[in-house]
């Protein structure tokens, strides 16, 4: 005859305790991230295409300001 205090039963209600706890912990969260996308929160500022391309171009090319280095850029460009 089982009963509650059985040794078997315990490992199993660990078990369902568990998964219980880390669904509704997950449940939580989901809820949460779909009530504040609802509100307008994690919106993020809508640019154009081709603005950001130019804009981390500028970010990342450093104009050349050695004469020297810039006339031979030049050359290898039109030697192409």
């Amino acid at each position: 005859m089982r009963t509650f205090a059985s040794f078997d039963f315990w490992p199993i209600l660990i078990i369902v305790f568990l998964l219980v706890l880390f669904g509704s912990i997950i449940g939580i969260v989901i809820y949460v991230k779909k009530r504040t996308n609802k509100i307008g929160i994690n919106e993020e500022e809508k640019v154009d295409e081709k603005e950001a391309v130019q804009q981390e171009l500028d970010r990342i090319l450093v104009p050349i300001e050695d004469e020297e280095v810039q006339k031979e850029m030049e050359k290898a460009t039109k030697d192409e």
